[in-house]
């Protein structure tokens, strides 16, 4: 049976790359993209997903041409998390950055710092968090490592 992962990531070079890798270690999973908050928000709403994976910066809205994508969030895929748990969704959640630090309102997170509130604020769903550096290796390490811990891949 495939897994269903949705993916959501509004870099579009960051996208293909992880996208890639993920089906060469998982030929048995469907991905969906979504680009930003919002679509990502919808897409959970539309449909359950074994598995996301989820930017934690995103634009509000897919950017479209020269367009922006409205506010910028931070914390947007925190959000988008929170909501599929609240809503008692089962999906398992892992988290990938090129940030090495977050701040938002004055408060400020290093990745050890949000891995605890990200586990707080999603505690049934939370896989892992994973630091994209395009020019290392080591975010294909530790997606392999949690793929399959979950058992997605062989």
């Amino acid at each position: 049976m495939k897994s269903k992962i949705l993916f959501v990531e509004d870099n579009p070079h960051k996208r293909t790359r992880v996208t890639e890798y993920i089906r060469t270690i998982s030929s048995e999973c469907v991905i969906t993209e979504a680009y930003s908050f919002s679509s990502g928000c919808q897409a959970i709403e539309r449909d359950v997903y074994d598995f996301i994976l989820l930017d934690i910066s995103l634009p509000t809205y897919d950017r479209v041409g020269n367009e922006s994508g409205g506010k910028f969030r931070p914390f947007a895929g925190k959000e988008i998390a929170r909501k599929l748990t609240r809503a008692g969704g089962k999906s398992k959640i892992v988290f990938i950055t090129q940030y090495n630090s977050f701040s938002d309102k004055g408060t400020s997170h290093s990745l050890d710092g949000l891995v605890s509130v990200l586990m707080q604020d999603s505690p049934s769903n939370f896989a892992g968090l994973v630091f994209y550096d395009s020019s290392r290796s080591s975010w294909k390490t530790e997606i392999s490592r949690i793929f399959r811990d979950l058992g997605l891949c062989a």
